[in-house]
């Protein structure tokens, strides 16, 4: 069977089913209103009925205030059940009021509330039948068309946010070129070259002079001299901060300095000066590199700028794409549901492509 006369036969034989219901209540609310009419003739006999000779005042008076209650309270209950589907959610009520105030009338008047409690039976049973007829006679809530008008519109979604995303993947791979042509030319190429020996350089002198500096720092720590030779001591860095006061402490111990410590002393007042000042030209030199590789930047700021908005645009599409593909799973997931139910319903193949 094709989906289309599945759909076809379903609506027909569901509006079918409804005017089964429809009959349905109609039925049951005729017996309804039967059993209310009874059952409201029964609360009559209650209400007029005498109690029995000689009962003790104390106990009376209970019960005829129960009695009071219970008929008072079952009437207001039965106003508010004008259909059958009215009954179903007061019978809870009804059967409350039978409980807490019909125990007790019954002592006295036992035939009298016998009589409602099997009224009251067989509206509850009524109840049930009427469920029971409800529930073969009603129809599977299937929504095939929804499903598929549902799977068409987020098809199309995706099929959109999948070209717009394309597109903008294509974007960003021009914007990359075009970044990277400005990174690598000859400028940019140039700077960073001297900015990488230079630094390299820097690293060199320093380390050369802090590693010779460090063969002091026992010796200096056990002459106890106080001041800069102690901070030496900790830091050999210090000897390359404050070069003046560390070759005027060098000049000072190097008599007192041996083995390691003294060919290290001779080097150091040797070659310090020299190389701090080195080292002073190259940290200035740097200064310039990196200053010239910051205004080279500034042509590249814009295009860094328009690549990364579009990257972060990129990842939300990705999401929304994610989403969208989730979504179009579960409604498949859905539908198939739906037709499963429809070819059980309807006891046939449905040949359908989604």
């Amino acid at each position: 069977m094709k989906l289309e006369e599945a759909i076809l036969e379903y609506e027909r034989r569901r509006k079918e089913s409804l005017k089964r219901i429809e009959k349905l209540r109609q039925k049951y609310n005729k017996w309804l209103n039967k059993k209310k009419k009874e059952l409201l003739k029964a609360l009559e006999r209650l209400e007029k009925a005498k109690p029995p000779k000689n009962v003790d005042k104390r106990l009376l008076q209970i019960v005829e205030a129960d009695r009071r209650n219970y008929t008072g309270s079952m009437k207001h209950v039965l106003e508010g059940i004008l259909t059958v589907d009215d009954l179903g959610k007061r019978l809870p009520d009804i059967a409350k009021v039978h409980v807490d105030y019909g125990k007790r009338v019954m002592i006295l008047f036992e035939k009298e509330i016998y009589a409602i409690n099997s009224i009251l039976k067989e509206l509850s049973e009524g109840y049930a039948e009427f469920r029971a007829e409800l529930e073969r006679a009603t129809p599977p809530d299937i929504d095939i068309a929804g499903k598929l008008e549902d799977l068409r519109r987020v098809r199309w979604e995706l099929k959109e946010k999948r070209k717009a995303l394309s597109e903008l993947s294509e974007r960003l791979e021009n914007e990359r070129e075009k970044l990277e042509v400005v990174i690598s030319s000859e400028k940019f190429e140039s700077v960073d070259r001297e900015l990488r020996e230079v630094s390299s350089r820097v690293r060199s002198i320093e380390l050369e002079l802090r590693s010779k500096v460090s063969k002091l720092q026992k010796p200096l720590k056990r002459m106890r001299l106080g001041g800069i030779a102690d901070e030496v001591a900790k830091s050999s860095g210090v000897a390359l901060e404050r070069p003046e006061e560390f070759l005027s402490l060098l000049v000072r111990v190097h008599p007192r300095l041996d083995g390691k410590a003294r060919k290290s002393a001779e080097w150091l007042l040797k070659n310090f000066e020299e190389k701090v000042s080195e080292l002073s030209n190259l940290r200035e030199t740097l200064r310039e590199l990196e200053k010239r590789r910051e205004e080279l930047l500034v042509e590249v700021k814009p295009l860094q700028d328009e690549l990364d908005t579009t990257e972060r645009e990129l990842a939300l599409l990705r999401e929304e794409v994610k989403k969208l593909e989730r979504k179009l799973s579960r409604i498949e997931a859905e539908l198939r549901d739906e037709l499963e139910k429809l070819e059980n319903y309807l006891g046939k193949k449905i040949e359908v492509s989604f």
